[in-house]
């Protein structure tokens, strides 16, 4: 079984365990600027020197809303679903969907990288999605 990205240069998908995911990001030779996803030239002061990396796609809960319209057909129809802009403790601000068991997300809640799983293909190849759901390892510390 294979997975792939809905949407390619988004992800770092590992080859089995959930916990090597990343999201595929670039780092700033000359001013270290971290970016997501990945660029070939620096927004911060124009450099072509960047390196690929993989953010931990761990962080904070900066904000959030509901929308109550699907997302695209057969994804979360019934109830709506939730986008977050969460704060990565190893890169920028990145907006993305919070996972479905997320029903009362709560800004500065922690928050972690997941998957799921759109469509399994017949050779049962998946296709997924990335999320934010909470991270209960930083919630069960404080």
């Amino acid at each position: 079984m294979a997975r792939r990205a809905i949407e390619s240069g988004i992800l770092r998908l590992p080859e089995g365990d959930e916990s090597e995911l990343r999201l595929a990001g670039s780092r700033c030779v000359a001013c270290g600027t971290v970016f997501h996803p990945a660029r070939s030239v620096c927004l911060a002061c124009h450099s072509r020197d960047l390196r690929d990396i993989g953010l931990l796609g761990r962080g904070t809960l900066y904000a959030c809303t509901h929308v109550a319209v699907p997302l695209r057909p057969g994804m979360r129809e019934r109830h709506g679903y939730w986008v977050g802009q969460v704060d990565l403790d190893d890169g920028p601000r990145i907006q993305g969907l919070l996972a479905p068991e997320l029903s009362e997300p709560r800004i500065g809640m922690r928050v972690r990288l997941g998957l799921e799983t759109l469509k399994v293909a017949d050779d049962g190849d998946e296709t997924v999605v990335h999320h934010f759901r909470a991270d209960e390892s930083a919630e069960a510390a404080s």
